[in-house]
């Protein structure tokens, strides 16, 4: 694991330069050696020409012709090692030579071979040229040590490993300096995060943020949304929770106070049911409220399988059943579409089932009637629920997803967070909302419409 990306880099990057430079010094070595090679042969071939025209020359005075070739004798290359000549006229006379020959034996190179050869004289290696005039009948013979190209070679190696040497701890500096500064902008935003009070939420500022971090940053303002959201729905729970729990609980008070003062037995028992139904209210207010609560946007959905919702429909209806027929509604579920496939959370969807369902019958009267039906429509699976009731106006029909919020004029008991939790789920899945009056002019007919699901 690497636990300093600013060290991994530095270090990475000198011994990468390390690598590649002892690469390159070793090819430019190699490579000298081939460039090195032909130019010295032919700066051979260029002096054998010239020791030609001495050797056969008549336009040249002695004095000058004697000068060069001492010049010749005493000549020495780059790498300070002499070389040897020696020139050879038509009968095997020596004409002119250096009097440094190899080894002391002025016959070593009479018999070189015309053009380049290699030849090994005593403890030498020597590289050999002879040139033959066939206008002049003279044969020159030119050799040079090979330590001569070699450390010619290892002199330009050497001093580009000098120069490496001394460019090493700039490149150091430079490396240094450079990821120091592309590094800033991280620790720009570590700064930001860490001088921030624990309840300051706001996304980080992508101004200025390198596009190599920006995905980092926006995950980290996406994570910073997902906490604020889910603070104030904390918040809102607690709010909402003392909201709704209030009035209840001062009922369950009054209604005991009673049952333990009062002395008439018809009037203790009153009481009591009341209690009963202060509790159940309560327990009813708890469950929606952690139901909602559970349900934050930023939570997003867990367990997600492609099921059958007409299935589930006909489960969540059968348990339903016997609160319509206290109330003597009418509970019709349509015979199912040929595909009634959608994917999503079941128990999720159950919840949203359950509500909608529940709703209709709560605010259907007596004898009305309450009809489900789950259709297939063009890329999508609607869940539609028709009752008989007194419908919802609809100037109004937007405000019943709020809150808390009740239609006046209603009698029946009810939390107001139903439809909330609903609105939450379909959102959840994506799905839509539509509400509307039914055919019959009567009630209202509520649809959710599902996403088809692609097997």
């Amino acid at each position: 694991m690497i636990r300093s990306i600013k060290y991994f880099l530095i270090i990475s990057l000198l011994l990468s330069i390390t690598i590649a430079s002892t690469i390159n010094g070793v090819g430019n070595y190699l490579l000298d050696e081939k460039v090195v090679q032909p130019y010295l042969d032919s700066q051979l071939v260029r002096l054998s020409a010239v020791i030609q025209i001495l050797s056969h020359s008549a336009h040249i005075d002695k004095e000058t012709k004697t000068a060069v070739i001492n010049y010749l004798r005493s000549y020495q290359p780059i790498t300070h090692q002499k070389f040897v000549f020696q020139a050879w006229d038509q009968h095997g006379n020596l004409i002119i030579n250096s009097h440094n020959n190899p080894a002391n034996e002025p016959l070593a190179l009479k018999d070189a071979k015309f053009g380049f050869s290699d030849r090994k004289i005593g403890q030498d290696s020597w590289r050999i040229y002879a040139a033959y005039d066939k206008d002049r009948h003279i044969k020159v013979v030119i050799a040079e040590l090979y330590n001569i190209r070699r450390q010619l070679a290892d002199d330009i190696a050497r001093n580009n490993a000098y120069i490496l040497l001394v460019t090493y701890p700039i490149f150091g500096i430079l490396v240094w300096l450079m990821i120091d500064y592309a590094l800033a902008s991280i620790t720009r935003v570590a700064d930001a995060i860490s001088n921030r009070a624990s309840t300051y939420l706001e996304p980080v500022s992508m101004i200025d943020i390198p596009k190599e971090i920006k995905p980092l940053v926006a995950e980290l303002n996406q994570l910073f949304l997902r906490l604020k959201l889910a603070f104030e729905r904390n918040k809102r729970f607690a709010s909402d929770a003392a909201h709704e729990l209030r009035t209840p609980l001062a009922a369950l008070k009054t209604n005991l106070q009673v049952a333990l003062k009062t002395q008439n037995e018809s009037e203790r028992q009153g009481a009591f049911q009341k209690v009963l139904e202060s509790v159940d209210r309560s327990s009813h207010v708890v469950a929606q409220l952690l139901t909602l609560s559970r349900l934050g946007e930023e939570e997003g959905l867990a367990d997600i399988k492609p099921f059958d919702l007409h299935k589930l429909a006909t489960e969540i209806i059968a348990y339903l059943a016997p609160h319509a027929i206290e109330k003597n509604i009418e509970l019709e579920l349509l015979d199912p579409p040929k595909n009634s496939i959608i994917t999503g959370n079941e128990v999720s969807i159950g919840i949203l089932i359950r509500n909608v369902v529940d709703n209709a019958i709560r605010y259907t009267p007596e004898l009305g009637s309450v009809q489900i039906a789950v259709l297939e429509q063009a890329n999508k699976i609607v869940f539609r629920v028709i009752d008989s009731g007194m419908g919802v106006p609809v100037e109004l029909r937007e405000r019943i997803f709020e809150r808390f919020y009740r239609v006046l004029g209603t009698n029946t008991s009810g939390s107001g967070l139903g439809l909330a939790i609903v609105s939450q789920i379909a959102k959840l899945h994506h799905a839509k909302i539509t509400l509307s009056t039914p055919k019959s002019g009567v009630g209202l007919q509520f649809e959710v419409a599902f996403p088809h699901h692609q097997a």
